[in-house]
């Protein structure tokens, strides 16, 4: 995992809805309350990008990746940073992925 990537999904991961900061503390109950979120609004890019880092946040990171990809395919949501910047769920996808390491076998 690099740098840009881990930076990415907090950033995303900031754009948490209230629903789902409860189970925060636990990765698991936060991966199963966003795969619902996700299956209650199947467009929704934003929702993806929070599944992502729930995902990277268990350690499930060809997970994370997969949900990075998949909110590419969807609405592009626009998403808030901690800081109160706005950001679109596309961009968040792209910068992610780009800053992650394919591992291959030689």
């Amino acid at each position: 995992m690099t740098m840009k990537f881990a930076i990415a999904i907090l950033v995303a991961a900031a754009a948490v809805a209230p629903a789902a900061a409860s189970p925060a503390r636990n990765p698991a109950a936060a991966v199963h309350s966003l795969e619902v979120e996700s299956q209650m609004s199947p467009r929704d890019g934003g929702v993806a990008i929070e599944l992502a880092g729930a995902y990277q946040r268990s350690g499930r990171i060809a997970d994370a990746n997969t949900a990075l990809r998949r909110a590419l395919t969807l609405d592009n949501t626009m998403l808030e940073t901690p800081t109160g910047d706005a950001i679109w769920s596309h961009q968040v996808a792209k910068r992610a992925l780009a800053g992650t390491v394919t591992l291959t076998s030689r």
